[in-house]
């Protein structure tokens, strides 16, 4: 078949991997000048860098067997965290359950049920009892309010912004289970994966197997419209020409696809439309000196413009990026003004918070500063979240749809990226 994939992230590469192999003719339209969609990369000093934050889990299978297939498992590294919680104007160390033991913000009973809560999340396999409840409900029941309010609920509001209250149980759930899986043979120390050059390298070398099995890339091409032929085929529009295929597979944000094909039904565009995503601003500075001793400190103290640091130098080591790579992260709605603010005015509010909780931070410490947006970074999962999921196969013969939002019960991740176009692949190969 001919088959066409509009987005070339893991999902969409991972597919095409997949598709190629079976000797389909694949196609992949993109409209950034690269692959790899958040997993994309830029360079700093001798090195590239992820332009969005990236680590792996032990647990992360799906990646980890593709990396070894196409022979890029030694460029995978293992690494201890230190991860630390900014409140009170202070870093609290909150890596091991001992840090937990001694996190004096809350009581000492809470901060034992907040251990219980996640070692024995990864022991619940059935996820549907957290459907019908909030994160929130579910986390002030079990392990106390305090413990919501200084931990969690921050965690929460790092990632759905306001819409932190109607997240659905299932989602925290499985970020308990994950973190509750992702230590080492001891048990205790959590272990993280990144890998040499950035994610992008797995990306690029997707893309070279695709292009070996003579598929194409379309890239800074946006696809307009897709349209389905009275012959039955598929017709992908962009600016410069048209196309035809036996199937399309559209690898990005279930709103964009009700966008670009008319003939869809509005009732299952509407479906498609009610999928609200969290856009993403991400700062990625290069420094002079380190900030502290963590990778990643969690922003649990209201009235700063991130909720996250992310020192991934601390993680990974100097490479030769030539500097201290630091990423400031806030998740927010795409309808808030400060999303659409300059670059400049973002970067400068940005700055002024980190000040407040490193003083000793300097301006003159700045080698360069990059900023990054995704509009569609953060799928919100609220209550009855699985019931409102589309399928892959749409109610048009021969389109599918494959994107992050349909990563569930799990959470976005490069792994499961993966492992949902490996699925997309299937379904359609099965027709």
């Amino acid at each position: 078949m001919k088959i066409a994939i509009i987005g070339s992230g893991f999902t969409g590469l991972a597919a095409g991997y997949k598709l190629s192999k079976e000797d389909h003719e694949v196609t992949v339209f993109e409209k950034d000048p690269h692959t790899g969609g958040l997993a994309s990369s830029f360079p700093v000093g001798n090195d590239n860098l992820d332009s969005f934050y990236h680590h792996i889990f032990i647990t992360d299978s799906y990646l980890l067997d593709l990396a070894r297939e196409l022979n890029l498992e030694d460029k995978i590294n293992w690494y201890e965290p230190k991860n630390a919680i900014f409140l009170d104007n202070r870093l609290y160390p909150f890596t091991t359950p001992m840090d937990l033991l001694l996190f004096k913000p809350i009581g000492l009973l809470s901060r034992i049920r907040m251990g219980l809560l996640v070692l024995g999340s990864k022991y619940i396999k059935d996820y549907k009892p957290f459907e019908n409840i909030t994160a929130k409900e579910w986390i002030i029941k079990r392990s106390g309010r305090d413990a919501y309010d200084k931990v969690w609920g921050p965690l929460l509001k790092s990632k759905f912004d306001l819409d932190s209250d109607m997240v659905s149980g299932t989602w925290i759930w499985n970020k308990f289970k994950l973190r509750g899986s992702s230590r080492g043979k001891s048990k205790v120390k959590e272990l993280l994966g990144y890998m040499d050059g950035g994610f992008a390298v797995l990306a690029d070398t997707l893309a070279e197997k695709i292009r070996n099995k003579n598929g194409a890339f379309c890239l800074n091409t946006t696809v307009k419209e897709i349209r389905k032929t009275t012959e039955g085929k598929w017709e992908v529009i962009t600016d410069n020409e048209s196309k035809l295929f036996d199937r399309i597979l559209f690898a990005a944000a279930p709103e964009l696809l009700a966008k670009i094909c008319p003939e869809l039904p509005q009732d299952y565009k509407k479906s498609l439309e009610t999928i609200k995503y969290k856009a993403n601003l991400c700062l990625t500075l290069e420094l002079t000196k380190s900030l502290s001793p963590y990778y990643w400190i969690t922003i649990s103290q209201k009235g700063l413009p991130f909720v996250l640091i992310i020192e991934h130098t601390n993680l990974v080591g100097l490479r030769n990026y030539g500097s201290r790579i630091v990423y400031l992260s806030r998740y927010i709605d795409a309808s808030d003004p400060f999303y659409s603010a300059s670059d400049e005015a973002i970067a400068n509010s940005f700055l002024k918070g980190l000040k407040k909780i490193f003083p000793s931070f300097k301006e003159d410490m700045i080698i360069k500063a990059t900023l990054n947006r995704a509009r569609f970074a953060q799928p919100v999962s609220t209550l009855g979240y699985g019931e409102r999921i589309p399928d892959i196969k749409t109610c048009e013969s021969g389109l599918y749809l494959a994107s992050m939002a349909q990563i569930y019960p799990e959470d976005r991740g490069l792994n499961y990226a993966i492992k949902l176009g490996y699925k997309a692949a299937d379904i359609i190969i099965g027709g």
